[in-house]
This record gives structure tokens, C-alpha cells and sequence, in this order.
């Protein structure tokens, strides 16, 4: 599984802008996903991923050598959220506007309530993610990985492989169903593995 080098972290810390701009590149899509889970409109979202990684800059220099980038970002995403959702005015202008119904509302309260985003919540993806990729037959694996990892289009990786683009999306469908399957208990953190 792709990963930002510690290097790229640590010239982060130090206030680099370019490094800043990978991470924010890296983790813009995950974090969306996470986010879109819980506050659906697009916008919102977005909104509250932009506060996310304007809270990472602003504290760039508090964060320790070896802090979880993934579980930090993942963490303040979530607090993100769980603020806005308690917020009365910005709670019935979901609810006004359709996106959410009272009932919506309170599960996904109580569902980020109670999520677990700790460093070895992810450590324990991680190892999880390693191991289902492990499982997979070879081409289905380097399919997996060119599509999630390498973001190529399933044309891309048709050709790539001198394969049908029917024989990519077999195995893709194949691959997400093991990884749903495998992450069932953490698919809300890992949404972004299968939205393409």
C-alpha cells in the first residue's frame, strides 16, 4: 500500500509547502470520502475536509516526529464533523435541505461518536489491507494495485496488461469483494478504496 515517506513528513513539519501540497493531494480524497459518509452534500464535505488540512498547517509545527499522519488527519475529520453535526443551525439546514433526515442524523452522530481512529485502528488496516492483497491471485493483485494505488483507468490498465477491459473490471470486482469482506468492520476509514 502506497505511503508518504518519513522524509516528506518531516520536511512537512518543518513548514515545506510543496510537501504540504503531496499530503494534502495524498490524503484530499480519502478524507473526502470519510467525511461524504457521514455529511453527504458535496460541498459540506468539502468544506470540512479544507478545515481538516487548514488545521493541519496551523498546527504543522506541534505535531511530534512520529504522530500518525493518517490517524491525526482521520481524527480531526472526524471532530470536524461531530462539531458541525451537534451544531443546531448547521444540523437543520441538512435536514431542511433533504440530505439528512432526525433519524440520519443521530446514527451517524452516534456511529462517529464511538469510531476509533487511533493509530492502531490504521495499523491494523494497514496489516489488513497487506494480507487481502497477499490473498489475491497475481493478476487480480497487480490489477487491484494499478487501479487503487496507481489511480490508471481500467483502459489503462487493459492495455497495459494486453487485456480486455472486461477481464480488468472481472477482476476489480473480485478484488473489491474480498477487500469489503476483509474490512467490513472498518469500511467507513476505507471508503475511499472502492470509489473510483
Amino acid at each position: 500500500m502506497p505511503e508518504l515517506s518519513k522524509e516528506l513528513i518531516r520536511t512537512f513539519f518543518n513548514g515545506d509547502e510543496a510537501s504540504f501540497k503531496i499530503i494534502f493531494r495524498f490524503y484530499y480524497p480519502r478524507l473526502f470520502h470519510f467525511v461524504h459518509e457521514y455529511i453527504p452534500p458535496d460541498d459540506l464535505a468539502e468544506n470540512i475536509v479544507q478545515d481538516t488540512f487548514l488545521t493541519l498547517w496551523n498546527n504543522r509545527t506541534l505535531l511530534l516526529p512520529d504522530t500518525n499522519l493518517n490517524a491525526w488527519l482521520y481524527t480531526v475529520a472526524r471532530n470536524n464533523c461531530l462539531k458541525k453535526l451537534r451544531d443546531e443551525k448547521f444540523s437543520k439546514k441538512l435536514i431542511f435541505s433533504g440530505c439528512l433526515n432526525e433519524a440520519e442524523l443521530e446514527l451517524n452522530l452516534d456511529a462517529l461518536s464511538q469510531l476509533d481512529t487511533s493509530g492502531l485502528t490504521f495499523s491494523e488496516i494497514e496489516r489488513i489491507i497487506q494480507a487481502t492483497l497477499e490473498s489475491l491471485p497475481p493478476q487480480c493483485r497487480v490489477i487491484f494495485e494499478k487501479s487503487r494505488f496507481e489511480n490508471k483507468k481500467n483502459r489503462e490498465i487493459a492495455e497495459e496488461l494486453d487485456i480486455s477491459i472486461k477481464a480488468v473490471e472481472a477482476q476489480m470486482t473480485k478484488a473489491l469483494k474480498r477487500f469489503k469482506e476483509s474490512l467490513k468492520d472498518y469500511l467507513p476509514l476505507v471508503a475511499w478504496l472502492f470509489i473510483q
